[in-house]
């Protein structure tokens, strides 16, 4: 794609990522705006863009694509404040990379006149400056408007990143799969490491422990899918084993037996698909996870 100017409004570990690799692509890092001079001069050592600045209708005006990464309960703010201050360019298209957000909270740009998008990358970014590419093989959600989802494609591809597209009224839910797939898989993980220390395996290695099975069952799903990959005793219908469990954890970890209870009651609806186990063990494992 041909070169374009953009603008990155807020410097956060997002923000300050997408700029550099959008400038080691070829794009020109128009402007950089952030809320504090500090985090903006920071992100900027690593850019050169050609405008710093706190207020960011400065550095908005000559960019041809706009991305607000911002958090989120400032987006729809940060956007209305570039419109009233004649920030934009009339051919400016304006992304925001908000996870949960639809394009339609950019509406201040919409009514002006201005192509709207959201752009969301479906990765972690725990510092300002990762090596190498982030953004490479991952992928990058867009929704929205024609010409800014077309720009956001194209954008996504110069990142060497896959491309999805989501409904904007699909956007909340697609933001709850990366929650549970991301914040609640550390969950998961830190209560089979508090059920091993339960079990009297040192903290050292509770987790530790874990690891191969993990990469295993990954490794699994990759290679024939979710259902296929179902073992243990929901897929095999070992009721003695599901109740010794629920017996245990109702002893040393009272608090913990509700979401083992409520994970148990997911995990029949893909027993039920790989068809082995009967219709009445179905139902005796209900039984079983509600006692």
């Amino acid at each position: 794609m041909k070169n374009i100017g953009f603008s990155v409004v807020g410097c956060g570990r997002l923000g300050t990522n997408l700029a550099v690799q959008l400038q080691a692509v070829g794009h020109t890092a128009v402007g950089l705006s952030s809320k504090h001079m500090q985090s903006l001069q920071d992100s900027n050592q690593y850019i050169q863009a050609q405008i710093i600045d706190t207020c960011p209708w400065y550095v908005t005006a000559q960019a041809d694509v706009i991305f607000i990464t911002t958090p989120d309960d400032v987006i729809e703010q940060t956007c209305q404040q570039i419109i009233d201050n004649n920030g934009l360019r009339q051919s400016a298209i304006v992304l925001h990379c908000s996870g949960s957000l639809a394009s339609n909270i950019l509406q201040s740009a919409i009514q002006a006149g201005h192509s709207a998008g959201s752009f969301h990358p479906l990765q972690s970014f725990p510092i300002k400056y990762l090596k190498p590419n982030p953004f490479k093989n991952i992928y990058i959600s867009v929704e929205g408007m024609n010409a800014a989802t077309e720009l956001g494609k194209k954008i996504a591809i110069d990142l060497k990143a896959n491309v999805t597209e989501v409904t904007t009224e699909g956007k909340i839910l697609y933001h709850a799969a990366a929650v549970v797939a991301s914040n609640y898989l550390v969950t998961l993980l830190d209560l089979a490491r508090e059920l091993n220390i339960q079990a009297g395996i040192s903290d050292e290695v509770a987790l530790e422990i874990l690891k191969p099975l993990i990469q295993g069952t990954l490794n699994n799903i990759e290679k024939q899918g979710i259902t296929n990959s179902l073992t243990g005793p929901i897929s095999r219908g070992d009721l003695h084993t599901i109740h010794k469990h629920i017996m245990n954890i109702s002893k040393g970890m009272p608090d913990c037996l509700d979401l083992y209870r409520t994970l148990g009651h997911y995990t029949i609806r893909i027993a039920r698909a790989q068809r082995n186990i009967s219709d009445e063990t179905i139902l005796n494992l209900q039984d079983v996870l509600n006692s």
